[in-house]
Order: structure tokens, then sequence, then C-alpha cells
């Protein structure tokens, strides 16, 4: 074959491929403007017959016509978006009987982020854990423990409080919209402002005496360690603190 004729084949079909990402963009944003009986309107047969089945089965689990209903038009975006690909509301969720489990057990997540004084204290006590298995390994590889190789209890854990409220902050500061979250600059410009306090904080607990802000030996770091660890992991169970919750889903 010529290779112009195959040049203006591979064309063609790449102009046809962008044509149809384009399409499927433009149908994904009238899918995202359209209200539910717009939607419900553009179902296939297949998928209009398993979301009446759906709306039924959450009735007949004890749910109101208006709460079935609901549920149900919260699913009708992705419904549509995945029959543009092809795929059917029965491939996408299972049987009816298994989306119905899957809602009626749903648990139901606080749109709320976590509490500031939460993420510090989780923060102080992960960091506190870090630190002093960190202090413990070194503790016995190093033959004479002073303040140039390690740091007393106090100031472990000062530094630990406030490493946790400070990323505590960067945290709420990642979560926020974009509207309400302070600028690049202003969190980088706070960052480091944070960090110089941090420093001159733990530079004044060096000053202290050993009585006061001890070199604990490192098997006691290591079972500190352990401990600290252990209160952390009450602490998120307790206040069901998870990696869903700190993202704000």
């Amino acid at each position: 074959m010529d290779p112009r004729q195959k040049n203006k084949q591979a064309q063609k079909k790449q102009q046809a491929k962008a044509a149809k990402r384009h399409e499927q963009a433009l149908v994904a944003q009238q899918v995202a403007a359209a209200s539910p009986e717009q939607l419900r309107a553009k179902l296939s047969k297949r998928n209009e017959d398993y979301l009446f089945k759906l709306h039924k089965a959450l009735v007949e689990n004890g749910k109101s016509d208006q709460q079935a209903q609901r549920q149900v038009d919260d699913l009708l975006s992705e419904v549509i978006d995945n029959q543009i690909k092809g795929i059917p509301a029965r491939q996408l969720y299972g049987t009816v009987a298994t989306e119905v489990d899957t809602l009626l057990h749903k648990k139901e997540t606080s749109n709320k982020q976590v509490e500031f004084w939460k993420l510090s204290v989780d923060g102080a006590l992960l960091w506190g854990a870090m630190f002093l298995v960190v202090f413990g390994i070194m503790g016995f590889f190093t033959k004479h423990p002073d303040r140039s190789n390690q740091m007393g209890i106090l100031t472990t854990i000062v530094i630990c409080a406030l490493w946790g409220i400070l990323f505590a902050w960067f945290n709420q500061q990642m979560m926020e919209t974009k509207k309400k979250r302070k600028s690049a600059w202003q969190i980088i410009l706070y960052s480091v402002l944070a960090l110089v306090v941090i420093w001159m904080v733990s530079l004044l607990t060096y000053i202290l005496p050993p009585a006061i802000n001890p070199i604990l030996p490192p098997i006691v770091n290591i079972i500190l360690a352990v401990v600290v660890y252990g209160i952390r992991w009450l602490f998120r169970y307790y206040y069901h603190i998870t990696i869903n919750t700190l993202s704000g889903r």
C-alpha cells in the first residue's frame, strides 16, 4: 500500500477517535447538567428495567417511595455515563439484590472535616511514635547518648505536639475549596514561620536540665513508641477517624 494512503487512513482514524472523545465529553457535560427527569429519558430499556426493580426492592425493604426515588436518582448520572461506554447497570452494580443491600447498609459519612483538635492529636501521636522508634534504634548504636544525637523526652513531646498542629492546619488547607483555601505562597510562608517557631521552641527545651528533660534508654523509647501508637489507634477508633474522613469523603 502507498505510504501516503496509509498516512491518510491513520489520520482518519485519529480524527474519528478525536471526534468520538469530543462527543463523549459533550454528552458527559449534558448528563452533569441534566435533571433526573431528563436523565431517565436517556435510559436504555435494560437500565430502565433495572432501576425500576431497584426502586421497587428498596420500597419492599422499608424505604418510603420518596426515599427510594431519591436513592435511585442519585445513581442516574453514573448509570448514563457507563451506558455511553456500553456498561449496563447490571454489570456496574451487580444484581438488584446486591445493590439494595449496598444502599441499605451504606454507612453515612459526614461531609464535615475532622475537627482541628482531633487532627492535631492524631498527628502528634503519629509523630511521637515515629520519633521514639528512631531514637530507640539510634540509642542501641550510640555509646554515649547526649543532646547532640538524642532529644530529651520533653523536647520530643513539645516538637511532636507542634508538628501535629502544623500538619493538621496543612491538611485542612488542602481540603478547603479553592475559594476558601489560602494561596500557595501564603501556605508556604505560614509553614516556614511555623517551622521557625518549632525550631526556636526546641532550642528552649534543650537548655532545660536533664532532670526535667531526660534522655531515655533505647528500650524505654521503643516501649513508649508502641504505647503511643496504641493510644493513637484507640483514639482513631473511638472518634471514627479513617482515610475517608480525613479526605472529607
